[in-house]
């Protein structure tokens, strides 16, 4: 069995193991496809704290079941490998960060984190299961209502499927960024209120479509936002503030947060989708969210430590899914 396991700051390598005897309680599953999130990168960059190398990458992944004493997983059965594993007491572990991730041929996993997928979700949709299960995260914190407005900065994966699910629970997504061809991707998710900061007065344009009463909700992507402060002021007073990343090394939100105290806001962080993998693998078997205009890299994974490299220079917005 081969995985490739980040050594030391940007460097990547793949070893073999000898597995002769299996875990208990494990399937042995064929990777075919994996993805790269920025807690990847912030391990690669070595930022991550309390990560120790060698430790591989890739918290969620799609395979092929090759071997199961469990009746309920037939060899051959394609499957997605839960991000997080679970332990008595309650708490859990992210794979990629605190557990080794998925990033090889085969790996040995605990039943516990098999899931079976539904026929009609293609091989490269799988790795967004845990961006959908974080939109619902977000959601159900939140409290979303109806008819009201929910402001999102960046036109990044999490925030395109967190609108859908606005949509879909019948609240206004308004999106910024300050990329048109991006903006397009947003309109073309049936996102109608989509701004380019860049190009016009955000603030005027919000009370416009508002009527001058702000929004009710703001979520911020800190994956590529660290300038926080100027939104808060987007929000009217009693609104909820919700900071979603996976990136949970980073290092300071700066700007302005005297309207937490003066507007009385709620601010909630978000950093995975605990709790909420099942309710997102039927999201997107029933077509409730769509990924397909999200994928924005494939990529075969002997090229993994070039693109990470080439992630660490900057935002990414859309999922880089690695073909194993």
């Amino acid at each position: 069995m081969k995985s490739y396991k980040i050594i030391k700051n940007f460097t990547i390598e793949a070893q073999s193991e000898d597995n002769s005897q299996p875990p208990k309680d494990c399937a042995k599953v064929k990777i075919i496809r994996a993805s790269l999130c920025p807690s990847d990168i912030a391990v690669f960059q070595g930022k991550a704290e309390g990560v120790k190398f060698p430790i591989v990458p890739c918290r969620i992944a799609v395979g092929l079941v090759s071997e199961s004493e469990d009746i309920t997983l037939r060899k051959g059965q394609r499957v997605m490998l839960s991000p997080y594993t679970r332990y008595e007491n309650g708490t859990y572990r992210i794979h990629g960060l605190k557990e080794n991730g998925y990033l090889g041929d085969y790996v040995y996993v605990p039943y516990q984190n098999v899931y079976t997928i539904p026929d009609g979700i293609a091989d490269n949709a799988v790795p967004f299961i845990e961006d959908i299960a974080v939109a619902l995260n977000v959601i159900e914190k939140l409290d979303v209502d109806k008819t009201q407005y929910v402001m999102l900065y960046g036109c990044t994966s999490v925030n395109m499927i967190i609108a859908q699910l606005c949509i879909y629970y019948q609240a206004i997504p308004v999106i910024i960024d300050n990329d048109n061809e991006r903006l397009a991707v947003a309109q073309e998710q049936g996102i109608y209120y989509c701004i380019n900061y860049a190009e016009e007065e955000v603030l005027q344009k919000i009370k416009e479509i508002t009527s001058g009463k702000l929004v009710e909700y703001l979520i911020l992507d800190s994956d590529i936002c660290d300038e926080i402060g100027r939104m808060l002021h987007y929000v009217r007073s009693g609104g909820k503030v919700a900071i979603v990343g996976y990136d949970t090394s980073v290092q300071s939100l700066k700007g302005d947060f005297s309207p937490v105290i003066k507007n009385n806001l709620t601010v909630y962080g978000i950093s995975d989708g605990y709790g909420e993998i099942e309710t997102a693998i039927n999201m997107l078997a029933t077509e409730t969210v769509n990924v397909d205009k999200l994928v924005g890299k494939i990529i075969n994974v002997e090229d993994v430590q070039d693109e990470m490299t080439e992630m660490a220079k900057s935002h990414n917005y859309y999922k880089t899914i690695i073909k194993c």
